[in-house]
């Protein structure tokens, strides 16, 4: 299996970070390709970036041979018109993450960086039908970037906004980290939290290989 993951964003930093977490998933035997769209601006917060981005990634996606690929962009950048024009599955980090925290017990809430991307994610969910158990989406206030700078202090204030936002809204059961940026932090937030805190990049590399799978025949069924 040759797994693709496209960063939509142009920075190298970021794409290196999302490979190195999402291998730490991986069985053996996959094969990951990582692209950067070079042609996007440095990060993608909000729908004017995601509109620069959009050309490039498609072009990345039509180009590289792969039986799955991730969008490496919470707010799933390309992903709609990445479905229409190829046959094979393309996962959203932002689909896959809520999808799995759907999938849990309770209520839950998107933690992503700028408001700028509030909009854009909360369209989104409406659009996959994840309304019903989402409490919000909000923003944490923290620049994308500020994730690959300086990941401890950006680590230690996302950790903050989360106890924030659980005590204005207790029901809320899971938390999913809304970008890319902030993969490799959810089993540190779950256990400060004491929550469930759903890892885009897990999330998104989980859902690419059963969907690869259950396009592969079975040894039994093609015989």
């Amino acid at each position: 299996m040759r797994l693709l993951i496209v960063n939509p964003n142009s920075t190298q930093d970021m794409t290196d970070r999302i490979g190195a977490e999402a291998r730490g998933y991986l069985p053996e035997g996959i094969e990951l390709i990582l692209r950067t769209n070079l042609s996007g601006p440095p990060s993608i917060q909000g729908a004017i970036d995601g509109d620069m981005a959009l050309p490039g990634t498609l072009s990345l996606l039509l180009e590289t041979q792969f039986d799955a690929a991730i969008v490496g962009c919470f707010d799933d950048t390309g992903l709609a018109e990445a479905a229409a024009s190829l046959s094979k599955p393309v996962i959203g980090l932002g689909e896959a993450a809520a999808r799995a925290a759907n999938e849990a017990a309770g209520q839950f809430a998107i933690l992503t960086t700028s408001e700028l991307s509030v909009p854009v994610i909360a369209k989104n969910m409406e659009t996959y039908g994840l309304l019903t158990k989402l409490n919000c989406v909000r923003a944490s206030q923290i620049d994308v970037l500020d994730f690959e700078t300086d990941r401890a202090a950006a680590s230690n204030n996302l950790t903050q906004a989360a106890k924030n936002l659980l005590i204005e809204a207790p029901d809320i059961r899971t938390i999913v980290l809304g970008c890319a940026g902030m993969g490799g932090l959810a089993e540190e937030m779950a256990s400060a939290l004491n929550i469930d805190v759903i890892d885009p990049i897990k999330a998104s590399v989980n859902m690419a290989i059963k969907r690869c799978e259950a396009r592969t025949p079975s040894k039994a069924s093609s015989s």
